[in-house]
Formats: C-alpha cells, sequence, structure tokens
C-alpha cells in the first residue's frame, strides 16, 4: 500500500459545473465557548509537555446515506457531495470513521473559493481500521465530493465521525502571545559544518504529526537492526493522550526552498505532496514520554525518506541538534553547544536529556508548543530522545534562555519489560542488542528524474511573481530541464533550464511580475525532456498552485465604517500600503466607553497603489456575533462598497484591494458641460460651466494620488497653480446634489 498524495487530479463537479451546487445546503456546524478554549490555551501553551492545539473538534454524523447530495452524471457515474460551514474558523478538516474507495472514487476536499484543494484520497488510502483522517482546508466552508464510477455502484462507504474547527494558526497564536517566532531557523539554515552532512539525511526522516484531528506534534522516521525500512515513527507519549492513532495524518518533507534564518521576514512555501493517513500505536511510555508508532502505509520509494539512526548508550554529546515544526509551522532546526545533562523533568521519575537555561538555553533556534516528539540528534546524527517539554521560546530574533527537555533513548530501550512500553522488541527483532545503529535511506531508484514545483510568494496591485523550484530528485546529475507553464490553462510559456543539480538539489527560477485580472486563479507547471532525454518518474513533472487576486477600485480615498461589539478593547486595525508600512491604524478601544460604538475614518490614497485592511480581535472571535453584534464596511468613493463584513472571523480578517491609475470614469453629461483651459498651462488654469444650474466642488491632485486643494467652484473661476512645481496633475470636479465627477489631466510648464 502506497500513501496519499495530494493535488493530484480536481473534482469533477468542477468540471461539470453542476447546477445543483447552488442547492447544497450547509450543515452548521454549532457555535462554542472559544474564550474559555481560549484560557485553557493561554495555560498549555506554556507546556511543551502537552501537544499544540489549533482546533475544537465537534462530533458530527453524516455519510452517503444520511446527508449530502447526489448526482447522476450522463454516463451513469455519480458524484456526491457535502458542505459544512462554521462560522469564522481559518481551516476545517475531518476524520472519517467509516472510508472505505472501491478501485476509481476519489475522495477531494476544498472550500468555497476553491483556493485550497486536497486530495484525491482513493483506494490506496483504504485501512483494515476503515479509519481516516484528512488534512487541513482553509476557510469556514469546506466541500467533501466523492467520485463514484458506474462500475463500482454503491460500492464505496463513507461516514464523517469528526468535524474540526480550526481557531487559529501559527500567526495568529504568536500576535496573541506577543512572541513572533523570528528567532526560529528553517531546516537548510546553516547549522555548522561538523553537522551539515547529518542535516542533509536527517531532516528526509521529521514528519509534522496532525494528530487526534486537532493538535500539532513533530516525529521522526527511526531505523531498525534489519534495516528493511519498517515505517516505524518516534514521537512523545504525550501525544497520543491515549487517542486512535489511525485516525493521524503524517506530512514529510514540508521544507522552505528560500530558507530563513532568524529574521523577520516569512519563510516560503515548500512542497506538500508528501502526506501519509493512518498509523498504529506499537509501544509508549510515560517515563521517557515516548511513543512508537507504524505507519499504515509503506513509504513510497521516490519520496526519498531517510529513517533515522539511533544512540541507546546514554553518553553525553558536545552538542545536540532538534529539527522540529513549531505550532504546525514549516521545518525548523535548532543547535545547542553547551551540552545536554541527565536530569528528572516532567514529574519526579522521568528520565530525560535537559538543554540547560544555566548555560542560557539554545544557542541557535528554539522549540515551541508543536514541538512535541521531535527528534534530539547527537554529534553523529544519531537520535538520543524525543521532546518532551520546557520553557524555550523568542524574544524577538534572539531566544529566551530558558530550558528544553527530551526523553532519552536510552531509557526508553527497555522501559517496562514488555513489547508494549519499551523500544528493544521493535528496533532489535533479532535481539543482538548493539548500542548505535546507523540510518538507512530510502534512496529513489530513478537515475533521471527532474521535477518542479511552485509558488507565489508575492501578490500585489493586479500581478503575481511566481517561483518555479527545478528539483532534481534523480541519481544522475540534472543539467537541463524543459519547463511549461500557463496561468489558468492558457497557453504556455516554455522555459529550457540548464545547470547542474546534484540529487535533492533545486534551482528557483523567479518569473517577472504577470498582470491577472481578480478573482482566483490556477499557475500550473509541467517538465519534460530532463538531460535532453526520458524521465524515468513522471508522477512529480507537474505542479499546481491556486491564488487569488481582489478588485480594482476607482476612488481617491477608502472609507472604513466600524461598530464594535461588547469587548471593543479586543479590536485593532491596521491599513497598509504594498510595501507593509502601517498608514493608518485604530484600537484597542476603551471597553469602559467604546463597546458598541460606531466609528468612521477615511484613508487617502495613491494611484495605482495596492492596499491591504486588517482588522484584528485579540481573543480570536471576531466581532460579531456571541459578544455583540459588531461588523465594518469599507468603501470608495461615491458609496462604492468595497468590503462589508459582517465581523464574524477569528483572530483576525485581510482585505487587500488595488486603486485604478486613473482617478474616476468621467460622467458623460458633465463632460460636455465642464471646460478646462488653457492646458498645457504656464501657471493658472480656467473652469467653466455651460450650463449652472448645482453646486461644484474641485480637488487637485498629483500623481501619487495627494489632494494638494479642496475648494467649492465658481463659475469661470481662474485657479491659479503658480506655487506648485512643472509636473502633471489631476483636477476632479464634482456636480455636490449628484455626486458624478469628471476628472481632467493637467499639464503644468512653466
Amino acid at each position: 500500500m502506497v500513501a496519499q498524495v495530494t493535488n493530484e487530479g480536481k473534482p469533477i463537479s468542477w468540471k461539470l459545473q453542476l447546477q445543483e451546487t447552488k442547492t447544497v445546503q450547509a450543515i452548521k456546524l454549532p457555535s462554542f465557548d472559544l474564550k474559555a478554549i481560549q484560557e485553557e490555551d493561554k495555560v498549555n501553551d506554556k507546556l511543551q509537555a502537552k501537544p499544540w492545539r489549533f482546533g475544537y473538534k465537534h462530533t458530527v454524523d453524516y455519510g452517503l446515506e444520511n446527508a449530502g447530495l447526489w448526482t447522476e452524471v450522463s454516463n451513469g457515474d455519480r458524484v456526491w457531495r457535502i458542505l459544512f460551514e462554521s462560522k469564522g474558523a481559518l481551516s476545517l478538516n475531518f476524520i472519517f470513521d467509516e472510508f472505505y474507495m472501491p478501485q476509481g472514487g476519489k475522495v477531494y476536499l476544498y472550500n468555497e473559493d476553491r483556493s485550497d484543494l486536497l486530495g484525491a484520497y482513493t483506494d490506496i488510502q483504504n485501512q483494515k481500521s476503515g479509519i481516516l483522517g484528512t488534512w487541513l482546508v482553509k476557510g469556514d466552508k469546506v466541500w467533501i465530493e466523492y467520485f463514484e464510477p458506474k462500475k463500482v455502484k454503491g460500492q464505496g462507504k463513507l461516514h464523517i465521525s469528526k468535524a474540526t474547527h480550526g481557531y487559529r494558526t501559527r500567526e495568529t497564536y504568536q500576535k496573541t502571545l506577543g512572541d513572533s517566532g523570528d528567532c526560529n531557523h528553517d531546516v537548510d539554515c546553516p547549522i555548522g559544518s561538523d553537522w551539515e552532512q547529518h542535516k542533509d539525511q536527517n531532516k528526509k526522516s521529521v514528519a509534522l504529526i496532525l494528530n487526534n484531528g486537532n493538535d500539532w506534534c513533530t516525529g521522526a522516521l527511526i531505523n531498525n537492526t534489519n534495516n528493511n525500512q519498517i515505517p516505524y515513527l518516534l514521537t512523545a507519549n504525550h501525544c497520543t493522550n491515549g487517542q486512535n492513532t489511525a485516525n493521524w495524518a503524517f506530512r514529510f518533507g514540508w521544507i522552505s526552498p528560500n530558507p530563513v534564518c532568524a529574521a523577520t521576514t516569512a519563510s516560503m512555501d515548500g512542497p506538500t505532496n508528501m502526506s501519509i493517513s493512518g498509523a498504529t500505536l506499537r509501544a509508549n511510555n510515560s517515563n521517557s514520554d515516548v511513543a512508537l508508532l507504524e505507519l499504515n502505509s509503506a513509504i513510497p520509494t521516490a519520496w526519498d525518506r531517510v529513517w533515522a539512526g539511533w544512540d541507546r548508550t546514554g553518553n553525553s554529546p558536545p552538542f545536540v541538534v532538534g529539527i522540529h515544526h513549531p505550532a504546525g509551522d514549516i521545518m525548523k532546526i535548532s543547535r545547542d553547544d553547551s551540552g545536554v545533562i541527565k536530569s528528572p523533568n516532567g514529574g519526579p521519575t522521568a528520565q530525560t536529556w535537559e538543554i540547560t537555561s544555566a548555560d542560557n538555553g539554545w544557542e541557535l533556534g528554539v522549540t515551541e508548543p508543536g514541538s512535541s516528539g521531535s527528534p534530539l540528534f547527537d554529534d553523529n546524527g544519531r537520535i538520543i530522545g524525543q521532546l518532551f517539554g520546557g520553557g524555550a521560546a523568542c524574544s524577538g530574533t534572539d531566544d529566551n534562555g530558558a530550558f528544553d527537555y527530551y526523553g532519552r533513548f536510552g531509557v526508553s530501550w527497555d522501559a517496562g519489560g514488555t513489547a508494549a512500553t519499551q523500544l528493544k522488541d521493535w528496533l532489535d527483532p533479532a535481539g543482538t542488542n548493539p548500542n548505535t545503529v546507523e540510518n538507512s535511506a530510502n534512496s529513489a531508484v530513478f537515475a533521471i528524474d527532474g521535477s518542479p514545483y511552485t509558488s507565489i510568494p508575492s501578490i500585489s496591485c493586479g500581478s503575481v511573481t511566481p517561483t518555479i523550484v527545478v528539483y532534481n530528485a534523480g541519481t544522475t546529475t540534472l543539467t537541463s530541464l524543459t519547463i511549461n507553464w500557463d496561468i489558468d490553462g492558457g497557453s504556455p510559456t516554455t522555459i529550457n533550464w540548464t545547470g547542474s543539480l546534484t540529487q535533492n538539489g533545486t534551482d528557483n527560477i523567479v518569473l517577472s511580475p504577470i498582470t491577472v485580472a481578480s478573482g482566483a486563479h490556477t499557475f500550473n507547471v509541467t517538465s519534460s525532456n530532463p538531460n535532453g532525454g526520458i524521465d524515468e518518474n513522471t508522477t512529480n513533472d507537474s505542479s499546481t498552485n491556486i491564488f487569488s487576486l481582489t478588485d480594482e477600485f476607482n476612488t481617491t480615498q477608502v472609507h472604513l465604517e466600524l461598530l464594535t461589539d461588547d469587548y471593543s478593547n479586543e479590536t485593532t486595525w491596521e491599513f497598509r500600503n504594498s510595501s507593509g508600512t502601517v498608514l493608518y491604524s485604530g484600537g484597542p478601544y476603551d471597553g469602559s466607553t467604546q463597546d458598541n460604538t460606531t466609528f468612521q475614518e477615511s484613508f487617502n490614497v495613491s494611484l495605482g497603489e495596492c492596499y491591504t485592511f486588517e482588522i484584528k480581535d485579540s481573543q480570536g472571535d471576531g466581532i460579531c456575533c456571541d459578544f455583540g453584534v459588531g461588523n465594518y464596511s469599507l468603501k470608495a468613493d461615491g458609496n462604492v462598497v468595497i468590503l462589508s463584513s459582517t465581523g464574524e472571523f477569528g483572530a483576525s480578517e485581510v482585505t487587500e484591494l488595488r486603486v485604478d491609475t486613473a482617478l474616476a470614469i468621467n460622467d458623460e453629461a458633465l463632460e460636455r458641460n465642464i471646460t478646462v483651459f488653457p492646458n498645457p498651462t504656464s501657471g493658472a488654469i480656467q473652469i467653466k460651466v455651460k450650463n449652472w444650474i448645482s453646486d461644484f466642488e474641485y480637488e487637485i491632485y498629483n500623481t501619487l494620488g495627494q489632494v494638494l486643494r479642496l475648494n467649492k467652484l465658481q463659475n469661470n473661476e481662474i485657479i491659479d497653480l503658480g506655487n506648485l512645481s512643472s509636473d502633471i496633475y489631476f483636477i476632479k470636479i464634482t456636480e455636490i446634489d449628484t455626486n458624478k465627477s469628471i476628472v481632467k489631466k493637467i499639464v503644468l510648464d512653466k
């Protein structure tokens, strides 16, 4: 059995554009006491000996027989769709307690605007338990779609027992605690020449764990004495919490192609196509906080994974390295050069390695909640423990100097004396009892294997700047590759890449900004002809990235109207330009006098610029509806609605908007009735209105859209521009009664 590969194909309903979609009624998940959950998180987040909870898990009862909508296609195939909605959710994910796919059956999950797609889940995800846990889909409305071919009609089984409302992400968590996490290092940041080779191998063992449907932990593939690559994965006992690991999901190889090393810059997203669902708990013990799982699916050879080696001697190494996924984030790395000590932590009998606060903690990076269960490697690249707990955290781009502690592998080896409590029965099946074991690599069997994947790191002002990453998955050095890319299936553009990449090497191709219309789009990339020949592995020759752009507005100002809720002290907002500079901001408001109060603000904007408005709630429950009926709107000139929000969001809601390069579309009647002359001018202009029947006002702008002058207009008025420098300006003349206007370009040439 092989494993889940995401972003494979698309739901058939997208192609058929089924009209019944409009008639599917969303199943609305009930509200819950988010504030009580957040109060628990404030305590638990300080305890790394707990998984990092990101969501609230609902118990549900929906399946093919009692919910959703079946649609029969003309050829006899069938499609079943169900829509879940959980107001304010940042993400939704699900647990099937019945999952069986017949051959040809496919399950997809996607959000309402189709910007996040997961699947296909097929018959290769079938497990003996019939259980399957899905990965996360962004948004508060998520579709589950099952395609069933005619020849296997009635054979598929689907029943959803759990639905998780994701109420925070790593970013919202950081903001809530005032801890940016900026001291973390992406795993490909320099770690020291004495460990670079070990890093390049061991990062291939580490996995992000979605456990119990609502928590994050980390684990690592670990070798056994037979070197036969049984998919054993080492993590922390506290991550299991007595739950059924059959519903867990695991993501390997989520690594940023452009590493960020202790900086405020956001990491670039990496490939997310190596995910597996389901595991069986083989051994666990609270004394050293250890759990050994066996994945229910084999690791595909093409994934090029590594089973880490281990050392059970208990000898203290000169330095240690941790690789982990803090708070469900992209893979990070930490290093401590002070030397770990043996010390009881996490309980009176728990035996751990301690990274001491007396030596100022980690020298490079830290761990955070969500790193639980991650491997601790010695100077030889062998696992000596897994993360139990601690107090390490970031303080800006530095760490806080606090300690961490890891359950000792040597203690876990024979703890409890039974196969259910110790590691040796599983990792040493022949009973050879070695002190150390080296890693085992599941290297790709393909000699020629070129592959692309995509990232959209920059979206602004009507354009995107995609990056294509060329990846050599083969054992032979990659020197050339033909790349074809398109947007929304349009005419492809060909890039004949050349270079020199050894196995697992990458090279970034940053495209020039591409102008696209507002709305959702798909960036598609395919590759062929590696080294001018045949690709021996075509399963990784395509990549897709979905992105969205906002609408463009004709305006000189953006107008905010905000009604606060019962907790106005939780509300803040920012209005930023495309460089991220905060131009205007508001809140937190005075909870004693400004609850349930309406505020109005106006923001000057520049022509052709892009802006972001972000409203935040420090408690992650928006401004409506459990604690008041707050809402807000953004409007352009002329009362044109940019956004009308009910205020139902989580920690924040972000709106991007673009300002047109022209100030306005001229009203035809005013265009005929009003004359501005002379133009060009050396210092003055005259405005003449033929049929003066109402009052007018005029505004003069520079090319940045800045208002230089605003006055009521007199007929045949002469306006002196002598105090302005030679340049291009705009004059906007508005009929006050009707709010209709025209804009004229003025060339001032002194």
